[in-house]
């Protein structure tokens, strides 16, 4: 709040300047404007301003509030899905897989997050969806549906999986001598969408440099923020205004 004080100068018995009264002086009628009789027999005029005159609009006020709030919203939202995606797998027994085809449409649409826990080989059966090397080529890892398992004299197993959106079984067969393996348990459907686009020729490259810089600034408006000052006792100035032209 701003306080703007004026009083008719032909009601004071002599000039008044700046460097002869105080700001005190002036709200208060004391001191040597209280001896010429400013605020007693003629009480100063004062006006309270709000502030927003002088700071921005009442509306600016609340657009500003208002973008800072999504964008911490937006900021909370990608740093939590950064945890999910990149460090729970390293601290709790899950890990996420981004499905980039549509092997297994409609079951894993391209671009939705597989959940995956670990289970023994001995617990699978057909209708599981597992996560695994195939044992061609170039040893991918794919997410398809076991149609059979069959035990081996061994101990081990094999199975036999499809895609449920390819309309024959894999043209391989895994086997697993034991322990264990990645079941995929629940599906998120898009969360992957960001992932996939990040893969494309060229964001990926673009993304390295232009990361680093949103980070950076992020960190300097932190630091440069000034912070508010706390008021530990009253303002002086703030004192009621009794005079007469009060309404």
């Amino acid at each position: 709040m701003v306080v703007v004080v004026t009083a008719p100068v032909r009601d004071l018995s002599e000039p008044v300047s700046p460097a002869s009264v105080s700001f005190d002086e002036i709200v208060r009628g004391t001191g040597r404007c209280g001896d010429l009789g400013l605020g007693t027999r003629t009480p100063a005029s004062v006006t309270l301003l709000p502030r927003a005159r002088f700071t921005g609009t009442r509306t600016q006020k609340l657009l500003g509030r208002l973008f800072f709030q999504l964008g911490n919203i937006v900021s909370s939202m990608a740093f939590a899905l950064f945890l999910f995606l990149a460090v729970g797998p390293h601290l709790f027994p899950y890990q996420t897989m981004t499905m980039l085809t549509g092997s297994m449409v409609p079951t894993i649409n391209p671009g939705d997050v597989a959940v995956d826990t670990q289970v023994s080989v001995y617990d699978l059966k057909p209708g599981d969806v597992i996560t695994y090397r195939i044992p061609v080529d170039d040893n991918r890892i794919v997410s398809h549906r076991i149609v059979s398992v069959t035990g081996e004299p061994d101990g081990s197993l094999t199975v036999q999986t499809k895609g449920d959106a390819n309309p024959d079984n894999d043209p391989w067969k895994a086997n697993f001598p034991g322990g264990t393996i990645w079941r995929v348990d629940t599906v998120i459907p898009k969360m992957g969408e960001g992932i996939r686009w990040f893969r494309q020729p060229g964001v990926a490259k673009v993304a390295v440099y232009v990361a680093p810089a949103l980070v950076s600034l992020m960190l300097l408006s932190v630091i440069w923020k000034p912070a508010r000052r706390k008021r530990s006792e009253p303002d002086p100035h703030d004192v009621p205004f009794t005079g007469s032209g009060a309404r």
